[in-house]
């Protein structure tokens, strides 16, 4: 890969390096990486009724040292259906049901190049006599023992269809377990000193959940209405860290929660009185916020680990940035050449950050709620008081439920169809459409987009937008 840059153009419409005068910069890189890869299948199956797959695949990576190069990656999957067998001719309301299960492994080596072995970068310089050279240095620490990242899934499910196939019904539950993933672990700098920390076959990470959908469809005359659902959970749980974790802002990644948990401050309430100043730990010391006594307004957090001063020390996992529940479901319906469908769609069960700095200086605007900040004339406020920097950190106070239900999208036609007029120009049908998204929101996050990013404040992401669209569909 090489890069070329130069300022100093006298117009914008020369687009030759020569026509540059100032800063010109050259620089160049050449990685070189492979993947090989062999793959095997076998198919059964006995009279429609009985399936099975068997698939085996054996990769190798030059991102990995030549002794753990290559892993076998096989999987399973079997089927029955049960609507075929001969005993279930007689059962007329079921069109169908089909039980299947399936389990394999995959292989991940997504590194990049050459984390197994020392490579050396052109940093600094140094004199030789009167001539001054380039310096080079290793750039990070190697493990020659690093191997695949290996992921196991494991799934049980069902298809089934009811009258005729006017209600269908999809289940499935999976076991997922991603083990040996390549973590660079924090390592103390003392022993890293400049260099990058080496990766390692260090973690285990398991998801588990369960996904439901259903649909009905049906006509009845001109009439013609559908309805569908989609509900899913997944629990997420960190298995295995070999005993570290790693914290990167407001959120950890710490062995038996979920990856990327909510950690900061615990807010138990607002300093509203004197005696509020005064709480202590459990020895009797007047407990300080950073070192420093805490001021009326200001958020009040537990002393997590009880030694009478509140700093990043009392951080704990507040909430876990993965919804209980996710929905959708699809709604429409049609009479004669008139047509509606919506969809709609949301979450339960999460929690996200409805934060924005107390500092006046803060680039963001400000929201309706503080105008019930905390002052000498209003000390039951639900906000903090106005400044004091130690409010704007991560706690739990900032941290409210993330749950909404929106409607995505709506649209309404009308069709023109066998329209004399329209046929004379070789028209078959016309559609005339409108058509909104993001119509509809319902939920307790005031003033926020709750589709948005877990940490980001208020001035960070530009919201979902609002649209309205006309148009026309011609079929010729």
């Amino acid at each position: 890969m090489t890069n070329i840059s130069k300022q100093g153009f006298p117009t914008d419409n020369i687009y030759e390096m020569d026509g540059g005068s100032q800063n010109d910069q050259v620089s160049g890189s050449a990685e070189e990486t492979r993947l090989q890869s062999f793959f095997g299948r076998i198919n059964y199956n006995y009279g429609d009724r009985y399936m099975a797959e068997f698939n085996i695949r054996r990769d190798g990576s030059s991102r990995l040292p030549s002794s753990n190069r290559y892993a076998t990656f096989p999987s399973f999957s079997a089927a029955w259906i049960i609507s075929n067998e001969a005993f279930m001719q007689n059962i007329k309301w079921l069109s169908s049901l089909k039980l299947r299960g399936s389990w394999g492994k995959l292989g991940n080596q997504e590194i990049g190049n050459y984390a197994y072995t020392e490579t050396l970068s052109a940093q600094g310089s140094y004199f030789f006599g009167d001539n001054k050279y380039i310096g080079m240095k290793t750039s990070k620490i190697a493990n020659g023992n690093i191997k695949w990242e290996t992921t196991t899934i494991t799934d049980f499910g069902f298809d089934a269809s009811f009258w005729g196939g006017r209600i269908s019904v999809v289940f499935d539950w999976y076991n997922k377990e991603t083990s040996d993933i390549l973590l660079q672990l924090p390592m103390p700098s003392i022993f890293l000193g400049s260099l990058a920390a080496p990766y390692q076959n260090a973690g285990k990470v398991r998801n588990r959940g369960w996904e439901l959908a259903g649909n009905y469809q049906d006509r009845q005359g001109d009439w013609q209405w559908q309805a569908g659902f989609s509900l899913a959970g997944v629990s997420n749980k960190i298995i295995d860290m070999n005993g570290q974790e790693s914290i990167s802002g407001s959120t950890i990644n710490r062995e038996g929660y979920a990856i990327g948990s909510y950690y900061a401050l615990k807010a138990i309430g607002l300093y509203r009185t004197e005696d509020d100043l005064k709480r202590t730990n459990s020895e009797g010391k007047i407990i300080t916020q950073n070192g420093q006594a805490p001021v009326l307004g200001d958020i009040m957090y537990e002393d997590f680990n009880d030694d009478g001063n509140i700093n990043d020390e009392d951080r704990q996992i507040i909430g876990n940035p993965f919804p209980k529940l996710q929905y959708s479901f699809t709604l429409g319906a049609s009479w004669k050449d008139f047509d509606l469908t919506t969809f709609w769609q949301g979450v339960s069960g999460l929690d996200r950050f409805n934060w924005d700095e107390t500092t006046i200086s803060n680039g963001g605007n400000k929201t309706s709620r503080w105008l019930d900040r905390y002052s000498a004339t209003n000390t039951n406020a639900s906000m903090p008081r106005m400044g004091g920097e130690y409010n704007n950190t991560y706690s739990s106070f900032w941290l409210t439920s993330g749950d909404y239900l929106r409607l995505k999208s709506l649209e309404l036609g009308y069709t023109f169809r066998n329209n004399a007029t329209l046929a004379k120009i070789g028209v078959q049908s016309l559609r005339l459409y409108l058509a909104g998204s993001n119509l509809l929101t319902f939920t307790s996050l005031d003033d926020y987009d709750p589709e948005k990013s877990g940490t980001d404040t208020r001035n960070d992401v530009h919201p979902n937008i609002r649209s309205y669209s006309f148009g026309i569909n011609v079929k010729f």
